[in-house]
């Protein structure tokens, strides 16, 4: 539907892009942007639907930076 490309710089221009995170991810924003392959435009409401009910809960699924450090 819309080439990589164009979403990558549409993107860039709202404030995304790689930049260093911080260490203790200060500096990573809240908005990010997915690449979901291989699925098409009907099975993107499944994923999305997947990684975005448990938001409102408070849980995202990432790990704190602590939780990445203990392994």
């Amino acid at each position: 539907m819309f080439r990589p490309e164009y979403v990558i710089d549409f993107y860039q221009r709202l404030g995304g892009g790689p930049r260093d995170a911080g260490w203790m991810r200060e500096n990573m924003p809240r908005n990010r942007l997915a690449m979901l392959p291989d699925l098409t435009h009907y099975e993107i409401f499944g994923a999305l639907a997947e990684a975005v009910l448990p938001l409102p809960n408070g849980e995202s699924g990432a790990k704190s930076w602590a939780e990445q450090m203990a392994k």
